[in-house]
């Protein structure tokens, strides 16, 4: 590859010359994506290095890996194929931000390793929820290896022996394949190689909050993902309970193309309109400030002691729970989302029929999963 990047132009014309759809994508440098058909794909440019060479960019290790993976794998073309579609329909296949789980590579390198399907499958049975370590090259003993690149899963790159190939492996990831392959195990069904699954509707349902908000057009999902998916979800967890919202469960989700879902399930959707404010010791020096805060605001009951401490009654900043996602929401610092929560629209469940025409088959077969929380395989 041209180190100027000039090759991105190359590829916008070979795709106009053939009337070939595109878009330009970033991650971390441009690379083009080409729509075919139903296909989407990528065309990621790379600087060609040689092994033991500090690559520029992360995609400059694939073809070491694609040599490697050939030189190793021999006839277990159908092992990789299994174990793909087995971590697919768990839902831990991808090491994108989105997934945070086993990539195509590890999948390869854990056949190569173990030397079969159901082999990986015995051994994942077996690992340890702390952290797993595998290396191939004899580079580190696990002490070592921990100490270093500190993830759950650890698996030192066969080309690249700085590097853990497994490093976006999370651990709620390696608990669920854990998990998945001891039901496999214990009962092994065609079901765990398909890509759709039938959820059953639990009888009733926690009160629940869905965001549903247009896609960024021409971000890349990592982007989306890492910078401010995730992030919004953590910033809304952590002050949803600021505000006395207890929540219980959450979880996004994208089809990264047109849409996303931010759905929250918590004790209540709506508060009461008062709270009670905990104020300083009476014998503490804030205590002057706090009455004088409040010894003559008409909407507070009190200040009254309870214990050794001044307290008041006071209206609530926030009692509905889109009021107050709408707020902390505003207060992130998001690039890429701010115009998509601007025309979001928020729906409340407290029963199935909350439901209503607002979602699609995709997007309501993902809220009955999130609403009924159960793993589709445990039977």
């Amino acid at each position: 590859m041209i180190k100027d990047g000039s090759i991105i132009n190359d590829l916008i014309s070979i795709a106009v010359e053939n009337n070939i759809n595109w878009n330009i994508k970033y991650a971390q440098h441009p690379y083009i994506q080409f729509l075919i058909g139903d296909f989407e794909i990528d065309v990621v440019p790379c600087i060609r290095i040689n092994p033991g060479e500090k690559p520029l960019t992360a995609a400059d290790r694939t073809p070491l890996h694609t040599e490697f993976i050939k030189s190793k794998l021999g006839q277990r073309n159908t092992d990789v194929r299994l174990l793909k579609a087995f971590f697919k329909s768990v839902g831990i296949y991808g090491a994108e931000i989105k997934v945070q789980g086993f990539s195509g590579y590890v999948s390869e390198l854990l056949v190569i390793h173990y030397g079969s399907f159901i082999n990986v499958v015995k051994a994942i049975s077996n690992w340890p929820i702390k952290h797993v370590f595998i290396d191939m090259t004899g580079t580190y003993n696990e002490r070592d290896a921990v100490r270093k690149f500190k993830s759950p899963v650890i698996i030192i790159d066969p080309v690249d022996p700085n590097r853990n190939a497994a490093a976006s492996i999370s651990r709620d990831v390696l608990a669920m394949a854990i998990a998945a392959s001891r039901e496999f195990l214990r009962n092994p069904r065609t079901e765990f190689f398909m890509k759709m699954h039938k959820v059953a509707k639990p009888v009733w349902v926690l009160p629940t909050v869905v965001v549903r908000m247009p896609y960024p057009g021409n971000t890349s999902p990592d982007i989306v993902w890492g910078g401010e998916i995730k992030k919004l979800m953590v910033s809304l967890t952590k002050n949803l309970r600021k505000l006395d919202f207890k929540v219980i469960r959450s979880m996004a989700w994208s089809d990264d193309r047109s849409v996303i879902l931010l759905m929250i399930s918590l004790n209540e959707l709506e508060l009461p309109p008062y709270e009670i404010h905990k104020g300083p010791p009476v014998n503490s020096d804030a205590a002057e400030g706090f009455l004088k805060k409040y010894i003559n605001e008409p909407s507070v009951i009190g200040p009254f002691i309870r214990g050794s401490r001044w307290f008041v009654i006071r209206r609530r900043k926030f009692s509905d729970i889109t009021d107050a996602i709408r707020h902390i929401a505003s207060m992130a610092s998001l690039r890429h989302l701010r115009s998509s929560l601007n025309d979001a629209q928020y729906v409340k469940l407290k029963t199935f029929n909350d439901l209503g025409g607002i979602f699609g088959p995709e997007e309501r077969s993902i809220i009955e999963e999130f609403l009924w929380a159960r793993p589709w395989w445990l039977s």
